[in-house]
């Protein structure tokens, strides 16, 4: 992708954050973040058995992968591709008591975006997957990554660092605490990373991200911690999109 096409393609990602939510009952524009929380709370409370397993079979792909990476990219692409288009439809897709069926469209479509994108990067293979030794600074993803793995937040909203959550917390059925992880691993298979799929999952991150700072100031009961735990979405996802810029690429 040239860097006109590249740059009209996140032209039209920014706008599709001005696309209308739909919802079957009316609705004021203002209620938009209340509606959002509540398609949250269906998918917390329709996929939360498919956290535990999630979260296992996600460690045991890291495992695999940074064994033998080169066996196991093809798997990790499948892997995310099919993560990144179930958070498109069941994020953004839901019935609920007060609105009925609602569809938040700008993300639905990012969402969309990006998991093609991934499967797409199973057909036409550019990833490499070989761990080699970096610099000490790149290993800083590593504790956002633990963090958003984890994501230690109660049903108040506030901090919660219950153990259990390793298993069962939000990572792996909502697209914030998992993005974090996908571009971190691209992170660290650079340069030998396909840079569009890289620059296409941050750029949707960080936008995701900074919605997540407004929804500080404007979503109804959105709280301190729970932004503090969105931030490894916005700091790995703006790293994604700069690594070009402040990592050198070794020459022979």
């Amino acid at each position: 992708m040239g860097w006109k096409r590249e740059l009209l393609f996140f032209i039209v990602l920014v706008f599709c954050t001005f696309l209308p939510t739909f919802a079957s009952v009316p609705f004021q524009p203002q209620e938009t973040p209340l509606i959002i929380i509540e398609v949250l709370k269906q998918v917390d409370t329709t996929y939360a058995w498919l956290s535990p397993l999630i979260h296992i079979s996600t460690l045991m792909l890291i495992i695999l992968l940074y064994k033998d990476g080169q066996k196991m990219g093809r798997i990790t692409d499948i892997y995310f591709g099919i993560l990144f288009l179930f958070f498109a439809l069941s994020n953004n897709i839901a019935v609920t008591e007060q609105y009925g069926l609602v569809v938040i469209t700008g993300n639905f479509i990012m969402f969309l975006a990006v998991g093609i994108f991934w499967i797409w990067e199973v057909y036409r293979p550019k990833n490499e997957y070989v761990f080699q030794r970096l610099s000490i600074w790149r290993y800083w993803v590593i504790p956002f990554i633990i963090l958003a793995f984890w994501f230690p937040v109660g049903a108040d909203l506030g901090p919660n660092f219950d153990p259990l959550l390793l298993l069962t917390s939000s990572f792996g059925i909502t697209f914030c605490p998992t993005t974090p992880l996908a571009i971190a691993v691209l992170t660290l298979i650079y340069p030998k990373v396909n840079m569009v799929l890289l620059k296409v999952t941050s750029f949707v991150g960080l936008i995701i991200g900074l919605f997540n700072l407004l929804s500080l100031f404007i979503m109804p009961s959105y709280t301190l911690w729970l932004f503090t735990l969105h931030t490894p979405l916005i700091l790995i996802s703006f790293y994604g999109l700069v690594i070009q810029n402040i990592v050198s690429i070794p020459t022979d």
